[in-house]
């Protein structure tokens, strides 16, 4: 179930926000369609029937509703009991899997049920191996390997160490290192091996520019000097430059120092794994108060959990998930000797061809592979391509060690709704590609655009936990897509980005090196907050490049209004509790044609609009800010064409007097149906004290999440007088006179938060 569904569902919600000043909006439940033919399954099915009394197989389950969706008389439903589903290998989707128009083929959950769709083994029978260190060991099926580890549900991190731990620096060298003590490498080597060292991989946060995390592993040791893999190592340290740049590749200074090192037996604490691959065993020191024998430990062993894949002529195509989660799967790539050379948004260089450096295209020295900006995506985790009116409906993604979902090329009229992104270490969810700024069948059919894909009502948080360089949502090279309603928080850097690295050799001088199909895109009431925590130099929407088309009128003359029109359209956002921001709404490199309309940001210490090398087309009006807007310190020349009108200036903490509160209660997750989780605990991330005191009563505005509509609140001990959830995220409460507002505590069926409300910004 979901989470967003519990407030305002009744008339006292309604009159209590009404005495608080609030308008609210009715919204009708939609209307499900009833099922046809149901096929069961169940973790353990064996039957060949799947019926409710002998249910089979998952596996068996896709091939009986395959053969039934022949029949095209009524829906064809697969109905999962609750149970882990442990998958041998990923499901495949294909045009053969498809219901048809009002008869999809729709994968769910049993009433009341949770089944987890699974990549992991479940390793049992530890032992203890090394007392002294508190290592316990246990073997895997041979040939495991891995980049993740959850114990009770939480990743656990690789064995790791710093520099600073180990007492070692690191000088520059050809091809790596020379290390002081000189010999430290050799004596790690000494204890684990030379095999084992090919696998010891180096962590750089802000290596290739403070938006970056890239990673390598060493190759060899000759002598004091460790040589690192290629072609990561040169993929990280000798990036081209150039021409007409708006935005660079930069490269990391060769000598520059781990941030990390990880993945070798001698480097384990407690609470971290190590996957010895040459003797099939799994190393595990459990932390103080974890017991072993009562430890769920999930191993991920496949890199793809579902995968969907139609043809232009032949997409795969009317098929709905509902109530299902989706977990434990890994992603080998950055094992390999390509590494992770971040780029951003987790975008990495992995060409061997240094003559030709990978998508830099023409701009490049030396030139590289066309188009410009075609790198490396990380793949999903599920991930279709030519799919059209796939549905994710309350499903959850979690446990991921990629993208958790991607929609590539030829994806079109796809739904993801209701659904919680949660605990994936890149990306939660990625709308197109790279390579195909310009499908070459656009004007007969545009089979190939990515177009009318929705993204809305969805809770996104905790990813990016090892690669950090992630947004929560991506999209490429797009039209008509709606990303809406949308919650993202706890994120180590951007929330939403559109067009990142696109306009990387774009300005108002040169507009057009690099242009693109995207139009008709929408950003609109996604609430974002906790953002930008680990990395630097992003926002909460992130935009680079064409955005829109230049259209012409009859005349010849551009076509202003149309060509805003059908750009894209940012509006009623709202952004608060900023890390490390650049821009709240960043216009980064090259971009055109958006109109910023009705955002609402705060708490950001740094600058509220702006950019760096925007070409301008842009249209920033009736926005709420409280940090610095139309800011292009570097930007010479500056953006054209732009509009900046009917602005509000809010205090640094604004509280509930400051702040449009219609838009605060329309932001996130819209109220939809009876499938809201109330569940969660609330918390509490921001509470401004009025500037009024204690004196009289006063209506306090506070932040969070986990809010239901019959919260209680109080101050100091005394309870609030009135008490409205303008949204999941928001409440107003009455502190009555005298209270004492330095404390306020939120409490829910499902918990109590209490937090300061002292400054702007607090913990929960």
């Amino acid at each position: 179930m979901n989470r967003q569904h519990a407030l305002i569902p009744g008339l006292l919600s309604v009159l209590v926000l009404a005495a608080l000043g609030v308008a609210v909006a009715a919204r009708a439940a939609p209307v499900r369609a009833a099922a046809g033919r149901v096929v069961y399954a169940a973790p353990d099915g064996s039957g060949g029937m799947c019926t409710a009394k002998d249910p089979c197989s998952v596996v068996e389950a896709q091939s009986t509703a395959r053969r039934l969706t022949g029949k095209r008389d009524a829906p064809v439903v697969v109905q999962l009991a609750g149970g882990t589903y442990r998958l041998s290998a990923s499901l495949k989707f294909t045009d053969g899997d498809s219901g048809s128009t009002g008869n999809p083929v729709t994968w769910r959950a049993a009433p009341g049920a949770r089944p987890v769709l699974s990549g992991a083994v479940q390793v049992t029978g530890w032992k203890q191996v090394d007392a002294a260190k508190g290592v316990w060991q246990a073997k895997v099926p041979t040939g495991l390997d891995t980049r993740q580890v959850y114990v009770d549900g939480q990743e656990a991190p690789i064995a790791q160490t710093t520099p600073a731990e180990q007492k070692v620096t690191f000088a520059a060298a050809p091809g790596g290192y020379a290390t002081t003590p000189a010999t430290w490498a050799a004596s790690l080597q000494a204890q684990i091996g030379a095999a084992a060292m090919h696998g010891v991989e180096f962590v750089y946060t802000g290596g290739n520019g403070p938006w970056t995390q890239s990673r390598c592993r060493i190759d060899t040791l000759s002598g004091s000097t460790t040589t690192m893999q290629q072609p990561c190592w040169n993929n990280v340290t000798s990036r081209p430059t150039f021409s007409q740049a708006s935005g660079g590749l930069p490269s990391m200074s060769p000598g520059t120092a781990p941030s990390l090192i990880e993945n070798a037996y001698p480097l384990l604490h407690p609470g971290q794994w190590y996957l010895d691959r040459q003797n099939d065993v799994l190393d595990y020191i459990p932390t103080p108060g974890q017991q072993m024998s009562g430890l769920d430990v999930e191993v991920p062993r496949l890199a793809s959990l579902i995968t969907g894949a139609g043809t232009l002529a032949h997409p795969v195509h009317d098929i709905t998930f509902t109530g299902i989660q989706m977990s434990y799967a890994t992603w080998l790539d950055p094992s390999t000797d390509a590494g992770f050379a971040d780029v951003q948004d987790n975008l990495t260089l992995t060409g061997s061809d240094p003559a030709r450096p990978q998508g830099t295209c023409t701009f490049g020295t030396p030139p590289g592979t066309c188009p410009f900006g075609a790198l490396t995506r990380e793949p999903g985790n599920m991930s279709w391509s030519a799919a059209h009116h796939i549905t994710f409906d309350g499903d959850t993604f979690s446990h991921l060690g990629a993208a958790g979902l991607v929609f590539d090329y030829g994806s079109q009229h796809n739904t993801v709704e209701d659904s919680t992104f949660a605990d994936i270490a890149g990306n939660a969810i990625i709308l197109g590609n790279t390579n195909d700024p310009h499908p070459g069948d656009v004007g007969a059919g545009n089979a190939e655009i990515n177009a009318y894909n929705t993204v809305q009502n969805n809770v996104i948080h905790n990813i990016g936990t090892d690669y950090p360089s992630a947004a929560g949502i991506t999209m490429f090279f797009t039209q008509h897509t709606t990303i809406a309603h949308n919650e993202l928080y706890d994120l180590p850097y951007t929330g939403i980005t559109a067009g990142v690295i696109q306009g990387h050799v774009d300005n108002a001088a040169h507009p057009d090196n690099t242009t693109n199909i995207n139009s008709d895109n929408t950003i609109s009431d996604n609430l974002i907050h906790g953002f930008m925590q680990v990395l630097h130099d992003g926002g909460a929407i992130y935009v680079e490049g064409h955005q829109g088309q230049t259209l012409t009128a009859r005349d010849g003359s551009v076509d202003r209004a149309a060509s805003i029109a059908h750009g894209l359209t940012v509006s009623g956002n709202v952004a608060y509790d900023q890390g490390n921001v650049n821009f709240t709404w960043y216009d980064d490199a090259g971009s055109e044609w958006i109109n910023w309309t009705g955002n609402v940001e705060w708490d950001g210490g740094s600058l509220g609009q702006g950019g760096c090398e925007s070409t301008g087309h842009l249209d920033y009006t009736g926005n709420y800010s409280s940090d610095p807007i139309a800011q292009w310190a570097c930007s010479p020349p500056a953006p054209v064409d732009t509009t900046i009108s009917s602005n509000a200036t809010l205090p640094t903490h604004p509280g509930a007097a400051d702040l449009p509160l219609s838009a605060l209660a329309a932001v996130g997750p819209t109220p939809r149906s009876s499938s809201q989780d109330t569940s969660q605990s609330p918390a509490i991330s921001y509470a401004q004290r009025p500037a009024a005191g204690a004196a009289a009563a006063v209506k306090v505005l506070i932040a969070g999440r986990g809010f239901t509509d019959a919260a209680t609140v109080s101050f100091g001990g005394t309870r609030a007088a009135a008490v409205a959830a303008l949204s999941p995220g928001f409440l107003l409460a009455n502190a009555p006179a005298g209270a004492a507002l330095s404390t306020v505590t939120v409490t829910t069926a499902a918990g109590t938060a209490t937090a300061s409300t002292l400054t702007g910004t607090v913990n929960p």
